[in-house]
């Protein structure tokens, strides 16, 4: 009990163990917990859909870079012609079908394949509205 006082008390502290309060848990830690069965396979299902994920999300985003580099080339060209868009709509579509896919798969939610869709929208109407081949077509007035 000598080092007991020596730490002004703290070992009687220590030793007294106070039920927790009604309605909470107590907490008690492991040092260890055996990996259940379970849990390893979930482990190992989780690293698979990670390598998945990524590779779809990989190629998405290579397709995105492929038409937003595209888009830029073309607004720095001064003297572009309307025909030079065709393949960039190709482009375009090509990485609409890999957000597609890699919203069916569940790789992306929805709302986040239709803002990556609508941004690479966005960019081909601002180069066409640049380069002065977008017309905005008014609505007719009904009488």
């Amino acid at each position: 009990m000598a080092v007991a006082s020596c730490l002004g008390g703290f070992l009687s502290a220590v030793e007294k163990r106070r039920e927790p309060p009604p309605g909470r848990l107590a907490i008690v830690c492991e040092a260890a917990p055996k990996k259940y069965d379970s849990a390893a396979k979930r482990a190992r299902q989780a690293e698979k859909r990670r390598i998945y994920n990524k590779a779809h999300k990989s190629g998405m985003k290579t397709r995105m870079k492929k038409v937003l580099e595209a888009l830029d080339g073309l607004q720095k060209k001064n003297d572009a012609q309307s025909e030079e868009i065709l393949p960039i709509e190709k482009l375009i579509g090509e990485a609409y079908s890999a957000i597609d896919k890699a919203i069916k798969v569940g790789t992306l939610h929805r709302n986040t394949g239709a803002r990556r869709k609508s941004r690479l929208a966005r960019r081909k109407k601002a180069d066409e509205i640049h380069h002065g081949w977008y017309v905005l077509v008014a609505p007719a007035a009904s009488a």
